[in-house]
């Protein structure tokens, strides 16, 4: 019986000694293929607390179980000797014509621990053995490489090895052993409970042999700018836009299907339920229609950031020299905020730079996180009041979606949408397995995709847009459209009428670069969209009350929907507040109102580029409100912009909507 437990207290890692034999002879003119696929399967679980001690071997008939172990280092990993051990024999005598054969995993479709956390090691006779991927051997089963068999009908394998048997050769053996354990970093939590309790993940070893030369294995594809590869959690379906067809369609994951250097942020999607399957089985190049599509999200790698150049004085922004040396007038003209990639969760080099605090997700340090790529819409249709009280909008009933050209969520308090966020993590709507977290945007992630697009990744670095048309173009749709886009920054004198639809590619003229991708973080269609205008967008960050804990809003009838105390000092009831990872908490200086504490608030666009582009910075404390909300709406166009943020009350308005965040 498995168990959950509420920590990470112990895992299971069932494996099997199989004597997994190839024995094959080679002849001379005939060509041949042997696959010998594992028979029985190395499992690890977690989430029991029962031991078997060596003795038990003998009534479970060679298999090892490995109890009462614990997420372990690479080097804990690679120690082991007697438990977690796997280990097999490839045999062969060759006659006339050599034999190249692969080492290669196939795992099973029920295991639902994550594959970035699933750590796996072979030697041969006691040496490393390196894969012919020319990646390290200790490395995620996400990260190894991936091999098309067709022997095997297409089935989609992870390459371990590939040797090769030379001609004339008698009795060649070779003894390897595999390990297989559950990473260290393996210990995020959710509403105090450990994620991964009473989870599997399984694998066969398998070996594939012939006499004709093996193709190499297929590695997942890098930009080599340094960005982590798209975590690509399950339900999520990467995707490439056809500017041809201007369709979405099944990326490669094994061919450039992003490049920040180029501006092409990685994209995904979630389908429907009664396409997903289909959809999920799909070749590279298939379309995945609009209607199918119910969520689309862009991946921000994670990365550090140069603090100094961009530091401003008492939030207020002053002609500074910024990180490329170059003075520049943070009103109107702000420069690049020089960025530079992180490997896996590798932390900040120090000096000038930080590591980015939208990549620490509570105890959790994060190779990067996906974010909504439009603000997101309700499927049914609901009634927007003008007032605040009783709108049919602030449900839990309504089905959420993230796609352009649907009219913005508005309406609903801050505690609803963050519910409705939630909820998605077990809707069978979406495909989301245990281990990721879709949930409100907190204003720190905010504050990273904003600093990624004023950067050489981002609209900023875009040749394709000068001077002030390299801010993001602002959405003005006065009916909340999502992915529209005005054709013009905030602060340029806008155009009246029709917007430009997200995927409008039309060009507007030297330095304007395209009218519809002109609204987007990157300048080009892979960008994130309505951060400048569309409705107020809130996020989860809060001022604290006199005893250190989140303000609930302005008065007992207008606030977020969370319990704790309102502006008069007042305490009311209501929802519990989510895990304190869920949001920023915000505090004020006896002189310096810069929202944390008379500090700089780091990598929030807050203090650091409080006024950039002229957009507005309109202090909590200041405006009298307790939540964050941020880039503006169609009528305060001329302040609108990603660096653009006010306050609000949580209270369920017409023109304020939300983002949401899906953390691996």
């Amino acid at each position: 019986m498995i168990e959950n437990h509420n920590q990470p207290k112990r895992v299971l890692i069932l494996i099997t000694v199989l004597g997994l034999v190839l024995l094959t002879i080679g002849g001379t003119y005939a060509i041949f293929t042997y696959v010998k696929q594992g028979e029985k399967e190395n499992v690890l679980k977690t989430g029991t607390l029962d031991f078997v001690y060596d003795e038990e071997k003998e009534k479970m008939g060679n298999v090892i179980n490995v109890k009462n172990g614990l997420p372990m280092s690479d080097e804990e990993g690679k120690s082991q000797e007697t438990d977690g051990v796997f280990e097999f024999n490839v045999k062969a005598t060759t006659q006339g014509a050599p034999i190249y054969y692969e080492i290669y995993l196939t795992k099973d479709s029920t295991s639902t621990i994550p594959e970035n956390h699933v750590r796996v090691y072979l030697t041969e006779e006691g040496k490393d053995l390196v894969p012919t991927s020319k990646k390290e051997v200790i490395n995620s089963y996400r990260d190894l490489g991936i091999s098309q068999l067709s022997i095997l009908k297409e089935q989609e394998g992870k390459t371990l090895y590939q040797g090769t048997i030379d001609n004339g050769q008698a009795n060649y053996q070779k003894t390897y052993k595999f390990r297989m354990w559950l990473d260290e970093n393996a210990n995020a939590t959710r509403n105090g409970e450990w994620v991964y309790g009473g989870m599997n993940f399984s694998v066969k070893v398998n070996v594939y042999a012939s006499n004709e030369e093996l193709a190499q294995p297929k590695e997942l594809y890098e930009d080599g700018t340094g960005a982590n590869i798209p975590d690509l959690v399950e339900g999520l379906i990467p995707v490439t836009f056809d500017t041809n067809d201007k369709a979405w369609k099944k990326a490669d994951v094994t061919k450039e299907w992003y490049d920040y250097a180029k501006w092409n942020w990685a994209n995904a999607v979630t389908v429907e339920q009664n396409q997903r399957d289909s959809l999920m089985k799909a070749a590279p190049g298939t379309e995945i229609p609009m209607e199918a599509i119910n969520t689309m999200w862009v991946w921000i790698p994670r990365y550090e950031y140069d603090y100094v150049g961009i530091k401003t004085v008492g939030g207020t922004p002053v002609t500074s020299v910024q990180s490329d040396n170059t003075e520049h007038d943070c009103y109107a003209n702000p420069g690049a905020i020089d960025i530079k990639f992180l490997s896996e969760t590798n932390n900040s080099q120090g000096g000038n730079y930080k590591l980015h605090p939208a990549f620490t997700f509570g105890t959790q340090e994060l190779e990067g996180f996906w974010y909504a790529k439009f603000e997101p819409s309700s499927k049914e249709t609901c009634t927007i009041k003008e007032t605040v009280e009783n709108t049919d909008c602030d449900s839990l009933d309504l089905t959420l979606q993230i796609k352009p050209n649907a009219i913005s969520w508005q309406g609903i308090r801050i505690s609803t949408a963050f519910l409705i966020s939630q909820n998605m993590n077990s809707n069978v709507t979406y495909g989301f397995g245990k281990t990721s977290d879709v949930h409100m945007s907190k204003n720190n992630e905010w504050g990273a995709v904003a600093y990624l697009s004023q950067s050489e990744y981002g609209k900023y670095g875009n040749p394709n847009y000068t001077e002030a048309n390299k801010e993001i173009y602002v959405n003005k749709s006065n009916t909340y459209v999502t992915g529209n886009s005005n054709g013009t920054p905030s602060t340029k004198e806008t155009k009246e009428g029709e917007q430009y639809k997200y995927d409008d590619l039309t060009p507007l003229g030297d330095g304007q670069g395209l009218a519809g991708p002109g609204a987007s973080t990157t300048g080009t269609v892979y960008g994130i969209y309505d951060m400048s205008g569309g409705a107020w967008e809130r996020v989860m960050g809060v001022i604290e009350d006199e005893e250190g804990n989140p303000r609930s809003g302005e008065t007992s009838s207008i606030n977020s929907g969370y319990r704790g105390k309102i502006a008069n000092g007042e305490y009311i009831t209501g929802r519990d507040l989510p895990e304190s990872k869920y949001y920023e908490l915000y505090s004020y200086g006896s002189t310096v109102e810069t929202g944390c504490n008379g500090n700089v608030c780091y990598g929030e666009a807050l203090s650091e580029t409080s006024g950039w582009y002229d957009d507005r910075s309109s202090w909590l404390k200041i405006s009298g409100k307790q939540w964050l909300m941020r880039g503006g709406y169609p009528f305060v166009f001329y302040q609108s912009g990603i660096f653009g943020f006010s306050g609000t009350d949580g209270q369920a308005y017409p023109y304020n909507t939300f983002r949401l965040t899906l953390t691996p």
